[in-house]
């Protein structure tokens, strides 16, 4: 770290992953949701907006999910083309600052410490995340902070930008 400098670091959580990557390729408008079979039962693993707003949610058998919503489309899940999307996006993220991690199976890791300014500043450089994401079909919730805990707990439980030393 540069003497003097705050470390700043954001968190990138992708809540519908599975579900925008497999969108991506083939877009509907209608509910949609990606399924798994657990235990013998099929279960939603991934759904787009439309069919949250429906009411469903991850770990719903997918029967009760058509029962509440009949129009539902679904596909199998691909958890491995998850992963190697996830790391396709820890690439992408490298424009921003020389080190991005991946952070669980839903986001990304970035210390932007001293690469801020190149982008305008902090604010800035996250509505470009945000922007591009956007474009691209990725839903995405963004936490910067001074440590890594808290970007991830910004990033997954209200979004936003802790001020330097505040964490």
């Amino acid at each position: 770290m540069f003497d003097g400098m705050r470390r700043r670091i954001v968190s990138i959580w992708f809540p519908r992953l599975a579900s925008d990557r497999a969108l991506r390729l083939r877009p509907v408008e209608a509910p949609f949701a990606l399924s798994l079979t657990r235990a013998g039962v099929e279960r939603i693993h991934c759904l787009n907006l439309a069919a949250d707003s429906r009411g469903l949610h991850r770990g719903m058998g997918l029967a009760d999910a058509r029962a509440l919503c009949p129009d539902l489309l679904s596909r199998p899940a691909d958890p491995a083309a998850d992963a190697r999307f996830l790391r396709a996006l820890c690439r992408w993220a490298t424009r921003y600052c020389p080190w991005a991690g991946i952070e669980g199976e839903d986001g990304l890791v970035l210390d932007i410490t001293g690469a801020a300014h190149l982008f305008g500043g902090e604010a800035e450089m996250l509505a470009d995340m945000r922007a591009r994401l956007l474009r691209a079909g990725i839903a995405a919730r963004l936490g910067l902070a001074a440590t890594r805990g808290a970007a991830w707990a910004l990033a997954r439980h209200g979004e936003g930008v802790s001020a330097p030393g505040a964490d």
